[in-house]
């Protein structure tokens, strides 16, 4: 096995932990206080609690992150970074991977952290692959091992991308864990309690990493957007996460907020089922992405903060074709293809920017000569009885590694295949791609895929807008990394 990404994650690793204790040293406390954080619960209040099943809300990813240790995490530019992992390295056919694990990690009861609990855990996820979109990828959880600190994970295929299909979701749980009420984990904070307003961790000091600046966290979901952004106009929390682009305006213009973003974050893609009437017909898919005002949308929706898209489904990777022209809009060429027609667009409250997507998309359609009716459903069934399920929605996509986001959406076997795409060309050349170890040669497979969807999918991304946080000027250090880096709060702390 390849030893080029051994070592580069080792230096990965000293660089991060080296960033770490300059920041320690630049005026981060040795520990102090309690982060209040909240964001939108998309699929309602209600925690959930293990780890390893479906995870629709930021806030149970937020405090999974918290109390369990994962593999590996995202880096920068599509890089990924050591966690207990601390090296890894595959065969010349990407099809086995070897995970050396770092030997002085502990669960909160005592217990060392093993290959065997990694395996186990792991080996749980797969066992819900269903509820959790195929979290796993590739992984044959059946001709896997662990010995010792090693970790040998065999891809049903070639896969160059799993790491970072891994990174920041493989939750390590002790072997024989099947329930999560009282948590037992290794990462960074420990279970202190919970109520009907949240969960509160407190910092563990057993952790093997950088000691956490923080004494603890409260995390909580809110039901929608409006109350998140009440609560942290009003100090009831600290962070609130994923705002609404007006409150983020409103935080600007006051001053008496922080506010911070991540650019290509997230989309809020117009979602045409192909298997389905009447976008199973192309021209009628055409007319709908000829009648969006795509800047029209990214100045009502995102109020400024994002950029217009071409309807490539991956903006935040480094596979993106930013050279691809996004359609020009054609209300008459519209209206010519599908004039007429009485469409449902289905919406709900779950993440800022999906009513008021709709609704502007409605509009848009009207002046092309449709008949369009919003229909807005609660986020507790949207995500099961709606997302993937009826013919034309708003959806919500944040910024995964495009390779996991196929595996998930939009391949023949995935896990929520979105818009019913069907398109064997697209699964040769994944497959093609996932077997390529050279990045750049990958990349560009990949782009090659972006670009098909865009032309013939059922996918309108009309734009990507910033991940917008308003936080308290006390909070310091908050993540701004791609994908599930955002959910990884050690290294938060506060101004005293």
């Amino acid at each position: 096995m390849s030893r080029e990404v051994s070592r580069r994650t080792a230096l990965a690793l000293t660089g991060a932990f080296a960033l770490a204790a300059c920041g320690k040293s630049a005026g981060a406390p040795a520990g102090g206080g309690t982060l209040r954080y909240g964001t939108v619960a998309a699929g309602g209040a209600t925690a959930v609690t293990d780890p390893h099943g479906t995870l629709f809300n930021e806030s149970d990813w937020v405090r999974m992150a918290a109390l369990y240790d994962v593999l590996c995490v995202p880096g920068e530019h599509g890089t990924v970074l050591p966690r207990l992992a601390t090296a890894w390295s595959s065969s010349p056919d990407a099809t086995r991977w070897r995970f050396e694990l770092r030997t002085d990690a502990a669960f909160t009861d005592g217990r060392p952290v093993r290959a065997r609990d990694v395996l186990y855990s792991l080996r749980r996820i797969a066992s819900k692959a269903a509820a959790n979109g195929a979290r796993l990828g590739t992984v044959d959880i059946g001709r896997s091992t662990a010995d010792g600190n090693v970790l040998e994970l065999v891809t049903s295929q070639p896969d160059a991308e799993l790491p970072r299909t891994l990174a920041g979701v493989t939750f390590v749980v002790p072997e024989g864990t099947e329930t999560f009420d009282d948590p037992v984990g290794s990462g960074p904070f420990k279970f202190a309690r919970a109520d009907a307003q949240g969960v509160a961790l407190v910092r563990n000091d057993g952790w093997w990493g950088p000691r956490p600046a923080l004494d603890g966290l409260e995390i909580r979901g809110f039901a929608d957007p409006q109350a998140l952004s009440v609560a942290v106009v009003s100090a009831v929390i600290d962070v609130a996460a994923n705002v609404n682009p007006a409150t983020a305006k409103t935080a600007e213009r006051t001053g008496r907020l922080a506010v911070t973003s991540r650019p290509d974050a997230l989309t809020y893609p117009l979602l045409m089922r192909l298997d389905k009437a009447p976008f199973d017909r192309p021209e009628v898919r055409q007319a709908v992405k000829l009648a969006v005002d795509r800047q029209a949308l990214l100045d009502s929706v995102l109020l400024g903060y994002g950029s217009v898209g071409n309807d490539a489904p991956g903006p935040a990777d480094p596979s993106y074709p930013r050279g691809l022209a996004a359609p020009a809009r054609d209300v008459a060429k519209a209206r010519a293809l599908a004039g007429g027609l009485s469409l449902v667009l289905h919406t709900t409250t779950a993440y800022p920017g999906m009513v008021s997507t709709a609704t502007a998309v409605a509009d848009q359609l009207r002046e092309a000569g449709c008949a369009v009716e919003v229909r807005q459903h609660p986020p507790e069934t949207y995500w099961t009885q709606v997302y993937t399920v009826e013919p034309f929605c708003v959806g919500y996509t944040t910024d995964l590694p495009f390779p996991v986001w196929v595996r998930q959406t939009a391949l023949s076997t995935a896990g929520y295949n979105e818009t019913g795409w069907r398109d064997p060309a697209t699964d040769r050349d994944f497959a093609t791609a996932m077997a390529t170890t050279d990045p750049d040669r990958r990349s560009g497979l990949l782009g090659g895929i972006q670009r098909r969807m865009a032309a013939e999918g059922g996918w309108v991304v009309w734009g990507s807008g910033a991940a917008l946080t308003v936080a308290a000027p006390s909070v310091r250090n908050l993540p701004s990394g791609t994908g599930f880096a955002r959910i990884f709060l050690d290294g938060v702390w506060l101004q005293r």
